[in-house]
């Protein structure tokens, strides 16, 4: 059974923003998934600066689901929003000596059983390696609310191969698992809060000695996504072009 313990083999963070909905319906599916896992896995929330009472109905969710799963730790809530990529950093900055740092997206795009199955795929590693979920890869199923979210998906994705000679199919996906000691040793060096923050995060790791290993995923598309093409996307592209421009 999963346990307790800043020093648990895998430590799980969830970012969270205004996400109370969707990851309540979410969480209805992970945590009895990851109880039957065996998995050696603690969970750590963290809400992103969401408002006061949407955060303090979250700590009480989290109360509530510790009753029940106790490696369920307390809600870690930052004070304003600033960014998936800090959210997670929080989160993992909690964790003592974890082997292995993961994380996975609020919204359930990427099912409870495909996150249980990428926590595994860590088994199968060897050496230090990046556990990536892929969208993009032979094997992937993704299911998109449209053809041009799809399309940009894929060129934002060949953007970050040629910008930033990453050898990722796709670094955008939602669910991610690095070696404990690899981030540690970067931590000190990872800058990068919103957009590019994946990224540099796998770019830094390379650099300290890590491979990437991506696995084909099933993935849908949620309602209720806060991220705009226009605005968003062109935040995005200039992130990865800064990112490229700057040293590992």
């Amino acid at each position: 059974m999963p346990t307790h313990s800043t020093s648990s083999a895998i430590w799980l963070v969830i970012p969270a923003w205004c996400e109370s909905a969707r990851l309540d319906a979410f969480a209805a599916r992970l945590f009895p998934a990851l109880a039957a896992s065996g998995l050696p896995v603690t969970v750590q929330i963290v809400d992103d600066g969401s408002p006061a009472d949407v955060a303090a109905a979250l700590a009480l969710r989290c109360e509530t689901w510790q009753a029940q799963w106790p490696w369920v730790r307390p809600l870690h809530r930052l004070s304003v929003n600033t960014g998936k990529g800090a959210a997670i950093y929080a989160g993992w900055d909690l964790a003592e000596s974890a082997a292995w740092l993961g994380f996975c997206d609020a919204d359930g795009s990427i099912d409870a059983d495909e996150v249980v199955r990428l926590l595994h795929e860590t088994n199968a590693t060897h050496g230090p390696t990046c556990v990536c979920a892929s969208r993009h890869i032979k094997g992937a199923d993704a299911i998109w609310n449209s053809w041009r979210r799809c399309a940009l998906s894929h060129l934002f994705a060949a953007w970050v191969r040629w910008s930033t000679r990453l050898p990722i199919r796709d670094s955008q996906c939602g669910a991610k698992i690095i070696p404990g000691e690899i981030y540690r040793k970067v931590r000190s060096t990872l800058t990068e809060k919103r957009f590019a923050f994946d990224a540099e995060l796998l770019r830094s790791c390379l650099a300290a000695g890590a491979s990437i290993q991506e696995f084909p995923i099933r993935w849908r598309w949620q309602t209720g996504s806060r991220l705009k093409l226009g605005r968003d996307g062109l935040a995005m592209l200039w992130s990865i072009f800064r990112l490229s421009r700057s040293s590992p």
